[in-house]
């Protein structure tokens, strides 16, 4: 005890806290800003599989802002000619359930309806939504043909040096 005031002990803790730093009893506020990890590899063979969703994917990543239904509809009407707000309602969701998590986000005033919605990639998810759509962009790996190898045998082989 270090004293009395007003009739109560007063008790000093410093030794309970092993002289450690105040800043250690503290909450720090330096952690990470997604509430969970999610996995957006399941995204990867739905745009493989469907050229209007890998369209509406790069889209909404361009530039990572706010993207209205009708300029997402402009885009995919450049892949599939017959395309809906439905529909692109229904892939917007479908690929949330397909990561398990918000990844594209929407708004809406009360009155305009979802062909005046708003789109964009979660910000926390965006980077790593462009560098799987990076990553598609890439040439595909070709299998040699044996056209490739054509005379190349024989000339190795008939090689002696």
């Amino acid at each position: 005890m270090s004293g009395v005031l007003c009739g109560v002990p007063i008790v000093e803790f410093s030794s309970f806290r092993n002289n450690q730093d105040d800043e250690s009893w503290e909450k720090k506020e330096n952690f990470d800003r997604r509430s969970h990890p999610i996995n957006i590899a399941p995204l990867k063979g739905a745009i493989d599989a469907d050229p209007v969703r890998l369209k509406v994917l790069k889209v909404l990543a361009e530039d990572g802002e706010w993207v209205t239904t009708a300029d997402i509809l402009r885009a995919a009407r450049h892949v599939r000619a017959i395309v809906g707000a439905v529909t692109i309602g229904t892939i917007l969701n479908g690929m949330n359930d397909l990561v398990s998590s918000r990844l594209i986000i929407s708004r809406t005033s009360l009155t305009s309806g979802i062909d005046w919605a708003e789109w964009r990639i979660n910000p926390d998810w965006l980077e790593p939504t462009r560098k799987l759509l990076q990553m598609m962009s890439r040439p595909k790996f070709q299998p040699a043909t044996h056209e490739d190898f054509s005379g190349k045998v024989d000339r190795l082989l008939g090689d002696t040096t």
